[in-house]
């Protein structure tokens, strides 16, 4: 196998009956979901679409988003998966700088995207869900359409699908994926987590937007022939019911998703017991989250660390064997890791600095961005942007985002370490440690915290409890007790803390 379109033909030949999509509209077999995605690759060869052309994939965490991908795969269309909360200005941007020759919306995002269809008069064609105005409804298109398609060679070389940061340092860059760093990363992640070929049921509760959804989630579970019960969105009480309900063996999150789960777990009512591989990543991991979700469900969460511009999980902490606390692990297949200083000089093992990671998982580059593309990929591999170091035995520690590491009075305070503290207070149920500007230390070290229901402590108390394990410049200068947290994708935005702090203050995440 050498492009994607190649995994789907071999589930059809090895378990068409097999399900592979569940969710609450529908069930979808392998054989199901190969003609579904036949159909839609049809509709998009009769309105023009080709080989190398991009489409824009505007949907929320649905079938149709995984339908829509795997056509484009056959078809050799490059998709473009688009956050179902974009608005006008992050489409305007990744329309223009792709050069989108169709989008498939459904009708919640087709009435955003229909307000500014006009100014991009080169975007050949429309596809909707349901139907909207100035658009073609799917549904009648992919029910006049053949349900078989002769898959479209492609090079292993050439891009896959266009991913999009999130744009919350700027505008937001397509990471674009080659079929071989995609095969590469899934081939090396089945490997790592010894998953069984037709035995795993995936639960996804991450958005399908994202490299975490799509790739890390429903691809791994396609390459491995498995199910996967698909959540629209996170609910805490129904992703613990369904990971019982499916027998799920393989759940990935987020460490807020962990947080959540800790918080909600009722033994009477969750049954954790059929997990068998169990991943986090995508922030700094708070140790004493995962020890307590580990002691409730008796299964190992290993963390994990990559991006998008890795395709995936690069690095995963093994679950036989040594372990060690706080460790991202070791690095899985032909991944490797570098450790530079601020000008480029390879570090020794134990020294802290930026980690470079290299390896088959090597995304292309940033589509139509060289300048970015050249500042981010190097010969060693992608800068990552984080801090972090590798232990004697090659274990990777990552101690910060180098965008979030906080320095007060000239000393260097890793956020991570102090959230780490703050977990282990039983009245805790979620924080996040920022920086805010001082005029005297340039910035301050700030904890601004989600108390567990009913639990009663001060902002005081929190403080004391950090100056007990902490050394005192890393102490919060102060400590903010909120009622709710921006989260997006299940991920703290600590960009929209800090600029709260900085401009209005946090009376909006307080109880109303």
């Amino acid at each position: 196998m050498h492009i994607l379109s190649h995994l789907l033909a071999r589930n059809v030949q090895l378990a068409p009956d097999r399900d592979f999509i569940v969710s609450d509209a529908e069930t979808l077999t392998y054989r199901e979901f190969d003609e579904r995605t036949a159909r839609l690759a049809n509709v998009f060869a009769r309105r023009g679409i080709r080989k190398g052309d991009r489409v824009g994939l505007y949907l929320p965490s649905t079938p149709l988003m995984a339908v829509a991908f795997w056509a484009c795969q056959r078809l050799g269309a490059i998709p473009a998966p688009l956050s179902a909360m974009f608005r006008h200005s992050e489409l305007r941007r990744i329309v223009a700088r792709t050069k989108m020759n169709a989008i498939v919306a459904d009708t919640e995002t087709w009435a955003y995207f229909s307000e500014i269809r006009g100014e991009f008069p080169e975007l050949g064609a429309c596809f909707v869900q349901g139907g909207g105005q100035g658009a073609e409804t799917l549904e009648a298109l992919m029910d006049a359409a053949e349900p078989s398609f002769a898959d479209i060679s492609c090079d292993h070389r050439d891009v896959a699908c266009l991913f999009f940061t999130s744009g919350t340092t700027g505008t937001p860059k397509g990471i674009a994926q080659t079929h071989f760093s995609v095969l590469s990363t899934l081939r090396d992640m089945m490997v790592s987590h010894r998953t069984r070929f037709g035995e795993e049921v995936y639960l996804c509760a991450v958005p399908l937007f994202t490299n975490f959804g799509l790739t890390v989630t429903l691809n791994l579970c396609l390459y491995t022939g498995g199910t996967i019960v698909l959540h629209d969105r996170w609910d805490t009480e129904r992703v613990m019911t369904d990971i019982g309900r499916y027998r799920a063996t393989y759940f990935g999150g987020t460490p807020t998703m962990y947080v959540y789960m800790v918080n909600s777990h009722e033994p009477a009512r969750h049954d954790l017991s059929s997990l068998r591989i169990c991943t986090t990543g995508g922030s700094p991991v708070p140790q004493p989250v995962i020890k307590r979700f580990e002691e409730l469900s008796g299964v190992k969460v290993a963390q994990v660390y990559g991006a998008t511009e890795t395709c995936g999980q690069n690095v995963i902490e093994p679950t036989l064997g040594v372990r060690k606390a706080g460790s991202a692990g070791l690095p899985v297949g032909s991944s490797r890791i570098a450790i530079l200083d601020d000008d480029d000089n390879e570090l020794p093992r134990g020294a802290i600095g930026e980690v470079i990671i290299g390896g088959d998982c090597i995304a292309q580059g940033y589509w139509d961005d060289p300048d970015a593309t050249a500042a981010a990929f190097g010969p060693l591999g992608w800068r990552s942007g984080d801090l972090g170091y590798v232990d004697e035995d090659g274990f990777l520690f990552i101690v910060d985002r180098k965008k979030d590491l906080i320095i007060a009075g000239g000393h260097n305070i890793y956020p991570l370490e102090v959230e780490s503290v703050l977990y282990c207070h039983p009245a805790v149920a979620m924080c996040a440690v920022v920086g805010a500007p001082d005029a005297e230390k340039g910035e301050i070290p700030v904890a601004i915290v989600v108390l567990d229901e009913n639990a009663v402590v001060t902002a005081q108390e929190l403080r004391e409890w950090c100056r007990r394990e902490l050394a005192a410049y890393k102490v919060p200068r102060r400590v903010e007790i909120i009622h709710h947290m921006p989260v997006e994708a299940a991920k703290i935005r600590k960009r929209d803390l800090v600029e709260a702090l900085k401009r209005e203050g946090l009376d909006k995440y307080r109880r109303q």
